[in-house]
Formats: structure tokens, C-alpha cells, sequence
């Protein structure tokens, strides 16, 4: 791979490491957000035989709209090359970015979740005659989107593998550059879905690049993780408490990882035209 290509990653790597630690009062803030969003998130496995499954997930999904506004704001900002985090305000317009972004992420996530209720026809039949039957299909796709297909995949469903491997490797990347290219638009619905678009945008970037960027990203992104599970280690043998040991992942792991996500998204679709970032 030519050097200047793996200088170009590294310093976007970097610097989106580094992004998060500008404010931690925004971590803690996001963090809040979350923790508030896990409740109704969590609840829903424990809800699946009492019949009150559909409400929880539709307040974890408001809820998650606006952490993916704040993903969304950050990219924003950082495509204007804006250093600091942005702010937490304007809650109407945070919220209504996030809606965009989630439906964005389910609409390209269909290729992927379609061979899932495919394979499950014998079971949608089943539903088929109940009155909330398009809830029953929404529902099983909110679960996909909110739980990831690894929860699946872990669960026995070894057919989910290559479904799973398909949205990882094809489906997500692209419609990363789709929410960027969003953003970048102000916020316009159209220009996430203008495909020539898009892929001109990668191929402007240099797909080796691009996916060399979303490998290391991803690496970067596990690691965090597994710092987190490790810290939650720690901590489960200190504090034997499960909702303490929780709020190091939901206050501080998760809203960082978003962070240096959303940054790094942003520097590698500008890297284009700004060449090696500063």
C-alpha cells in the first residue's frame, strides 16, 4: 500500500482517537443519553412474554434518535473542520437528524435483513393473520438494527453469518458514506440515497483506502470495547454491583466510541480534498 496512504489513515485515526477527550462533560452528557436509552433497550428481552415488547422498542428507538443526531452533529461540525465537540442544543433539530439517520440505517440495512424474513417464512405466516402483523415485522427489524446481528448470530442462527458478513463488509460502509454524504448536504434526505454519488465518493477517496480506513476504525472500535469489558471485570470483582459495572459502558465507552466514529467518518470522506490532515 503506498506510504502516503497509510501516513493519511493514521493521522485521521489520531486525531479521532484523541477528539472524544476534548470535553468530557459532552462524554458524560451523551453517556446520560444513553444510560436513559438502555433502560427501555434492556427491558425489552425481559418483556418478550408479557406482550408489552412493542412500547419499549419504540422509546429505545425516540431515544436513540437522539444519539444518532449527536453522531450526526459531530460529523457535521468535523466536515466543516470544526475542532471542538459541538454543544447540546436545539433538541427538535438534534432529534429530527437522528430520525434521519436511523431510517437511512434501516432502509440500507433491507438487503441484508430481507433474506433474514426469507428464511423465516414459515414463521411470518404464522403472524400473518394477527391484526399488529406489520408491527410484529417492524419490530423484528427494530430488534436487528437496535441488538446487531452478532446478538443474532451468537443465538444460534448460523445461517445469519454470511448475512451478517454482507452487511459488515458491503452494506454498512456505504451507507456510512451515505449519512456523511447527508451531512454534508445540510441534512437533505436525497442525498443519502444518490448512489453515483456515493460510489464516486469512494472511488474519489480510493477504495483501498476507504477500507483500510473502516478495518483499522473497526479494530480501533473492538479494542475499546475490549477495555471496556475488561474495566467491567475489574470493577464486577470490586463493586458487585451489575448496574454500577453497566454505567462504565453506558457513560463512558459507548458515548466515546460514537465520537471517535463520527470524527474519523468525517475526516476520511474530506480527505479527499484536503489531502493529509493536520
Amino acid at each position: 500500500m503506498n506510504p502516503m496512504i497509510l501516513m493519511n489513515i493514521k493521522e485521521i485515526i489520531i486525531n479521532s482517537i484523541k477528539y472524544p477527550f476534548l470535553d468530557w462533560k459532552k462524554i458524560l452528557i451523551l453517556g446520560f443519553i444513553v444510560v436513559i436509552y438502555t433502560i427501555p433497550h434492556d427491558m425489552v428481552p425481559i418483556n418478550l412474554q408479557n406482550g408489552f415488547t412493542y412500547p419499549f422498542l419504540i422509546i429505545a428507538l425516540l431515544i436513540n434518535c437522539f444519539i444518532s443526531g449527536y453522531f450526526f452533529k459531530i460529523i457535521q461540525y468535523s466536515l466543516k473542520d470544526t475542532r471542538e465537540l459541538p454543544k447540546f442544543r436545539k433538541w427538535v433539530k438534534l432529534f429530527k437528524n437522528g430520525f434521519k439517520v436511523t431510517c437511512v440505517s434501516l432502509i440500507y440495512s433491507i438487503p441484508a435483513t430481507l433474506p433474514l424474513i426469507i428464511l423465516n417464512l414459515p414463521l411470518i405466516n404464522y403472524y400473518l393473520y394477527l391484526p399488529d402483523f406489520i408491527i410484529v415485522i417492524i419490530g423484528a427489524i427494530a430488534q436487528i438494527y437496535l441488538q446487531g446481528y452478532a446478538t443474532w448470530l451468537l443465538q444460534g442462527y448460523a445461517t445469519t453469518f454470511f448475512v451478517y458478513m454482507l452487511y459488515c463488509l458491503i452494506i454498512f460502509p456505504i451507507s456510512l458514506i451515505a449519512i456523511t454524504n447527508m451531512a454534508n448536504n445540510d441534512g437533505k434526505w436525497s442525498y443519502a440515497f444518490k448512489l453515483k454519488a456515493i460510489f464516486d465518493k469512494i472511488k474519489n477517496i480510493g477504495w483501498i483506502k476507504f477500507y483500510s480506513w473502516y478495518f483499522l476504525a473497526s479494530v480501533i472500535t473492538l479494542l475499546v470495547l475490549l477495555i471496556g469489558i475488561f474495566l467491567m471485570f475489574i470493577f464486577s470483582i470490586l463493586i458487585h454491583n451489575y448496574l454500577s459495572i453497566k454505567l462504565i459502558d453506558s457513560l463512558i465507552i459507548t458515548p466515546y466510541i460514537y465520537m471517535f466514529f463520527s470524527r474519523s467518518l468525517a475526516l476520511i470522506y474530506n480527505s479527499e480534498k484536503n489531502g493529509l490532515e493536520r
